[in-house]
This record gives structure tokens, sequence and C-alpha cells, in this order.
């Protein structure tokens, strides 16, 4: 057990709120549950809560027994539903249907158990998935097609899950708050969202600790506010005896997307990388730090080469998530085969006489060179499509890709392309499920290879 709770541990009652963002959250509750007992202790004096389906009677009643074991007792209610009020639903639908359309089914699964609980309701096996949504009218003010994202969503929750029954009374609740927590006893309760009206909130505010965590992004890019990811990462590798010179954070920065969760992961590798040794520089980060933008593209353009659609999907959602809006993908699918397209030239112009289809890497090393030595200059000068400043091996990897489309392939995929462009840009559907045409696209691009 830890010598010394904080001020702010003994003036809160024993009550504490952590809300918004998952990961944040968790890891959150984890660094204060170890404040607060010992490894051994965890096992019998923490008891943890599903906050979707928690029996408010059943807890107060643990809240308010003394523990066999003596010393400090924690009970954990994991994302409950407490704190969100009626006049929460309408942002609660559109958070499923923001989740679902990004293919995010947890988050849209937690949304709906919200809904659920403010429903009141039981969902058992076999209740049609509609049956318990026919009282919320957010939902009728949804447009038609957003309607039928939360259709399915609401549809796959009910398949998915069973027995979720409304939170409990809140008036029992709310008097224990005000009353407090027994002497030695702590009620850590988390929440995807809140009603900073509901009652309970402010009981809570009032009487205990309520922290909000969530990330601080960059209005203007893709990743997290410099400041936030700085401060978040100094304190995260203090935390582990660990520093990195400045040089070596702005550099992670830069390489580095708004997903916390693999920020976090990828700082955790080098920490594990370092031993003994306690600063991390740029050299580490440049050898062990991946550059999240960079593989995304990397693992899509790769996809795209081989015309798998499994890979292909995969790869779409995975760079879907770190540009700030589809069409930035939309064009480097694009790009990725106006490269095709300039490969496939140049085998039927510069190269028609050299290019031997089973060529292997160190014959092509060898002729390429060959063939740069002898050419003018301005053939060989930087530009966006000019082929030949690559460097060889992927020069060699976009060539034998080239040989493997015709031009009436390319010329179907740029069409399809353009036409993708065009729905997104001026459609209802492309303003509203802009992934959906990508989707499309990337099956068609897969498909072309059979009809063309």
């Amino acid at each position: 057990m830890k010598e010394k709770l904080s001020n702010e541990k003994q003036t809160s009652r024993g009550l504490f709120l952590f809300y918004g963002d998952e990961f944040l959250i968790r890891e959150r509750v984890s660094t204060f549950i170890d404040s607060l007992l010992d490894p051994a202790s965890k096992t019998t004096n923490l008891q943890s809560f599903d906050g979707s389906s928690l029996n408010v009677g059943n807890l107060i009643s643990h809240l308010l027994n003394k523990s066999l074991f003596g010393g400090i007792r924690v009970a954990l209610v994991e994302y409950t539903t407490l704190f969100v009020s009626q006049s929460s639903v309408s942002k609660i639908v559109e958070k499923v249907v923001e989740a679902w359309k990004r293919g995010d089914s947890k988050t849209a699964y937690r949304n709906l158990k919200q809904l659920a609980g403010l429903s009141g309701v039981t969902l058992e096996a076999g209740v049609p998935s509609d049956g318990w949504l026919k009282d919320v009218d957010a939902i009728s003010r949804l447009d038609s097609q957003d309607q039928e994202v939360f259709q399915q969503a609401a549809t796959s929750f009910a398949q998915e899950f069973s027995g979720i029954i409304s939170s409990g009374d809140e008036n029992v609740i709310l008097e224990f708050v005000q009353e407090g927590t027994p002497e030695d006893t702590y009620l850590i309760m988390t929440a995807l969202s809140v009603d900073k009206r509901n009652r309970l909130f402010k009981a809570f505010d009032k009487n205990g600790h309520v922290e909000e965590l969530k990330p601080r992004f960059d209005k203007s890019s893709v990743r997290l506010d410099k400041s936030y990811f700085q401060h978040s990462i100094r304190d995260f590798l203090n935390s582990r005896g660990k520093t990195i010179t400045s040089d070596a954070i702005d550099l992670a920065f830069i390489k580095s997307g708004k997903d916390i969760r693999r920020i976090r992961s990828e700082f955790d590798k080098i920490v594990s990388y370092l031993g003994n040794r306690s600063e991390i520089n740029t050299t580490d980060i440049k050898d062990l730090f991946l550059d999240f933008h960079e593989a995304a593209f990397f693992d899509l353009s790769r996809a795209v080469r081989e015309s798998d659609s499994r890979k292909l999907l995969i790869a779409l959602h995975e760079n879907l998530k770190i540009v700030d809006h589809p069409l930035q993908t939309l064009a480097a699918l694009a790009s990725e085969f106006r490269k095709i397209i300039a490969a496939r030239e140049l085998l039927f112009t510069d190269f028609r006489s050299l290019w031997k289809p089973e060529i292997n890497f160190d014959q092509f090393v060898s002729m390429v060179a060959r063939f740069r030595s002898e050419s003018p200059p301005k053939k060989i000068q930087k530009g966006k499509f000019n082929l030949l400043t690559q460097k060889d091996f992927p020069l060699f990897q976009l060539l034998k890709t080239a040989q493997n489309f015709s031009l009436q392939r390319l010329i179907h995929i740029m069409e399809a392309i353009l036409d993708a462009d065009i729905k997104i840009k001026s459609t209802k559907l492309g303003s509203a499920s802009p992934n959906i045409i990508l989707e499309n696209l990337v099956l068609e691009i897969c498909d072309s290879k059979k009809t063309v």
C-alpha cells in the first residue's frame, strides 16, 4: 500500500470520475489505481463493474460493506451511462452514425449501449433491433441515408449483445455521492461522454474529483497539437525514467499522426530498446519510430499494385484514418496509377529493347545504370513522374507492376477514379459517405483485372 495519498485523493471524498477518450481513460485509471493499491491488494480489494449493465443496488452494497482483508478498497465502474441525459441523445445518435461509417463498430456499440441505458430497456436475445428505438426522436431527424446507417449499426448491435439493463435508480446513487464513500473506500467511474447539466454529474463535480481526458488536435493537420504532444510524451517518458532531446521529439512529432495509442506504442518500443540508457535521441527516432503517414500510404500503394481486394480494402481504411478528408486518399490512388501509366510508357519507349519480363534485379541494375550514363542530362532531370530519377529497387518494382496492366485497364481505372472524384464532390452520397464511394472504387480497380 502507498505510504501517503495526495491532497487530491484526500479531499475528493473517495469519488472520482474520468471521462473522454477511451485510451486515455484506461491509462489514467490504471495509474491512479496503482497509486492506491499494491499489486497484491488488487486481487482482494479491487472490484470492477460493467457500467452498461450496472445494478446500482449491488454497487452501493459493495461500497458500504467492510472488507474482510482491511486496507483501501476500490470499486471501478467502467463506461457508465449514468452521466448522460436525454438532452444528449441527438449527439449520441450522431456518434453512432459517424463511428459506423468509419468502420469503428466498437465505438458505435458503446454509444448504442448509452442509448439503451437512457431508454431504460432490456435487450434480450431475439428482440428486434429497432424495438427499443421507436421513441428515440433523434433517429427520425437523420437524413434517409444516415437512418439506414444507424439501422445497420443497431441491428448488428442487437445480434452482438444481450441482457443490457437500465443503469438503475439515479436517486439512489445521487444520495450516496452527496454523502461520500466510507473511509478508505474509493469509487472510480468512467464514461465516454457526459452531460454537464446532469444532476449526478453536478453532484460528482461538487463532492468528488472530475477529470476530462481527451487529446488536443492541430486544427490544420492530421496530427496532435504540438504542445500537447510534447507535454504528454515527456510525461510518459518521465514516468519510465527516460528523457528525450528537443530534436528527437520534434522529429517524432513530424512522423506521427493523431492516434495517441499508436504514438504511445512506438515510444514503448523505444523505451524497451534503450535498456539502461536514459535519453532518446534523433537516431533512435529515425531507426525505430514508424512514420505513420509513410507506412499507411506505402501499404496502400503496395495493395494497389497487387490488386488484392481484401488487402486493398484494409489498406484503404488504414489510410483514411490519417487523412483530413477522403479526397486525399483518392488523390493518392490517382497518383499511384499515374506512376504505373508512366512506368508502362517507359516499358514501351526507352526500355522497349532492354526490358525483359523475366529480368532479375541484378540484371536490371546493370541495364538502368548503362541507360542513364548514355542518356542526355535532360532525360534524367528530376520531375514528379520522371521515373528515371527513382532509386533502382522502387523503379524495378514499379516496372514489374506496370507490365501486368494493359493500357485499356489503366484507362478504365483512371475513368473510375475521375467518376469517384465527381461523386465525392458533387453528390449527396459523396457528402454523407465518401468512404463508401472509395470502397466501391477499390472493388472496381480489382475487378477490372478480370473484366478489361
